[in-house]
C-alpha cells in the first residue's frame, strides 16, 4: 500500500538539522525521514478485536509538523516507535469489523487514536484505570509501544491506504455529520476535554490565545458548553479572528504596534503595572486563559493578564521555554494546568463518565456554529508536500485545518 513513513535515521537527521532552514526539501520528500512509501505492508489486525480500515479524511496536526521538521521536543521520542506511519485524525470507512462489534463493513468511523493498556492487550495502568488513558504509563515500554497510532511501528495512522484500531478507539458517525465535520472530531475533542476538566465558573472572563483549530476549538467549545463564560480570542491573524466570531466569541483581539497586555487592559478594565524593567502586567485581568499556542510569548502573555487566583491552561505542546519570568505563578497564586487530549469526563445531565469523543460528535451534530469552515484545505496523499506548505504559510494560505484524502473514492 501507499504510505507516508517517518523513519529518524540519524545521517537524514544531522543533515536536515544542519542545512534544512537553508534546504526545506531535506524534511522532506525521497531520501529524507518523511516520506510517501509504496508497497509499505499492509497492516493485518493484530487480534480480533480490532477493525481494518480505510481512511477517508486524515488531518494534519501540529505535532505532525513539528516532527516532520525536527522541531520536537527530544523527550517525546520515548513516547514513540519507528518507522511510523503518521496520522491520528482520521475519519475512516470500515473495511472489516471488530468481533462483536455493531460496526458494520462501510460505516463511517472516527478513531480515538490513543493507546490505552486496553489496546495494548494488558491490564490497566494507575492512569488508564482513572480513565486518563492519553498518559498511559506504558506508552514508552509497550506492547505496542508509542503514545498513539501514528506514532508506533505496530499500529499505523490515517497516512495510508489501510489502518487498524481497536474496537476501543472506534465511534459511528451519524448520517447527520457530513464528513468535512466529522475528520474534526479528534483535533476539537482535544478542545472540549480542556473546558470540560477545567471549566469557568458563571460570568467568567476567558481569553483564548492562538488562532489554530484548537484554539477555535476551546471557543466553540465554551460557547457550546459555558454559554454564560465571556470569551476572547487572541490571535495574529483576521482571519483567524473572523473564524472565532464565527463561532461564537464575544470578542477578539489582534495584536498591533502596542504591547497586547495594554489592548488587554482595556478589554478587562484592569489596571496595568509597569515594573523598572521588562514588560507591563496587569492588576485583575482574566479569570481564565486558555494557551493554544505554548511558545514563550505566549506563555509570557498568558501570565501576565491573568487575575490574581486566575487559572492558566497549557494547551498547546509547550517545550522547553527559555527566559520566561516564573514569578507571576507565586506572586498572583495562579493555577497552572495542563491537559493532554481526551479520555474519560463528567458530562450531562444527570452527569455522568463518558468519553470525550462521544460528547464531542455529540455536539457537532446539533452545533448551530459552522464548524466545517475550519476544514480550509484538502489535497490527495500524493500532494503532501503542498499541504505541509499551506500549514506552513498560514497566513498566505489563510488555512486552519488541512486534511489528506488516502482513499478519496471511500467518501462516495
Amino acid at each position: 500500500m501507499r504510505a507516508l513513513v517517518f523513519d529518524l535515521k540519524l545521517p537524514r537527521y544531522a543533515l536536515a538539522k544542519t542545512l534544512g532552514a537553508r534546504v526545506p526539501g531535506l524534511y522532506h520528500g525521497p531520501g529524507t525521514c518523511f516520506e510517501l512509501r509504496d508497497g509499505w505492508p499492509s497492516p493485518e489486525p493484530p487480534t480480533s478485536d480490532f477493525a481494518t480500515l480505510a481512511p477517508v479524511l486524515a488531518g494534519i496536526c501540529g505535532t505532525d509538523l513539528a516532527a516532520i521538521f525536527l522541531k520536537s521536543s527530544p523527550a517525546l521520542s520515548a513516547y514513540a516507535s519507528l518507522p511510523a506511519v503518521f496520522g491520528h485524525e482520521v475519519l475512516a470507512r470500515v473495511v472489516t469489523p471488530p468481533a462483536g462489534s455493531a460496526l458494520r463493513e462501510g460505516d463511517r468511523v472516527v478513531v480515538d487514536p490513543f493507546l490505552s493498556c486496553g489496546v495494548r492487550g494488558i491490564s490497566a495502568c494507575a492512569r488508564c484505570a482513572t480513565g486518563d488513558y492519553a498518559s498511559c504509563e506504558r506508552a514508552g515500554t509497550g506492547p505496542r509501544k508509542g503514545m498513539m497510532i501514528g506514532a508506533c511501528a505496530e499500529l499505523p495512522g490515517g497516512f495510508a491506504e489501510r489502518m487498524v484500531a481497536h474496537a476501543f478507539q472506534l465511534f459511528a458517525v451519524p448520517d447527520s455529520i457530513p464528513s468535512a465535520r466529522a475528520v474534526l472530531t479528534e483535533p476539537l475533542a482535544v478542545s472540549v476535554h480542556a473546558v470540560l476538566r477545567h471549566p469557568p465558573r458563571d460570568g467568567e472572563r476567558v481569553l483564548v490565545i492562538g488562532g489554530g483549530i484548537i484554539a477555535l476549538g476551546a471557543v466553540w467549545a465554551l460557547r457550546e458548553l459555558f454559554p454564560s463564560a465571556h470569551v476572547t480570542l487572541l490571535s495574529l491573524e483576521a482571519y483567524q479572528a473572523d473564524a472565532a466570531k464565527s463561532l461564537g466569541a464575544h470578542r477578539t483581539v489582534c495584536p498591533d504596534r502596542e504591547d497586547v497586555v495594554l489592548t488587554l487592559a482595556r478589554e478587562t478594565g484592569a489596571t496595568v503595572l509597569r515594573p523598572v524593567i521588562g514588560r507591563p502586567f496587569l492588576a485583575g485581568g482574566y479569570d481564565r486563559v486558555i494557551d493554544c499556542i505554548g511558545s514563550q510569548r505566549s506563555l509570557d502573555d498568558a501570565l501576565r493578564v491573568t487575575r490574581a487566583g486566575g487559572t492558566v491552561v497549557l494547551l498547546g505542546g509547550a517545550g522547553e521555554i527559555p527566559s520566561l519570568d516564573w514569578s507571576f505563578i507565586w506572586s498572583k497564586e495562579l493555577t497552572i494546568a495542563g491537559s493532554l487530549a481526551y479520555g474519560w469526563v463528567d458530562h450531562g445531565t444527570p452527569v455522568a463518565r463518558t468519553r470525550t469523543f462521544a460528547v464531542t460528535l455529540e455536539l457537532l451534530a446539533s452545533t448551530r456554529y459552522p464548524v466545517e469552515s475550519l476544514l480550509t484545505h484538502r489535497f490527495p496523499m500524493e500532494r503532501y508536500a503542498d499541504a505541509l506548505a499551506a500549514n506552513l504559510d498560514r497566513r498566505g494560505a489563510r488555512s486552519i485545518k488541512t486534511v489528506l484524502e488516502p482513499n478519496p473514492e471511500a467518501d462516495r
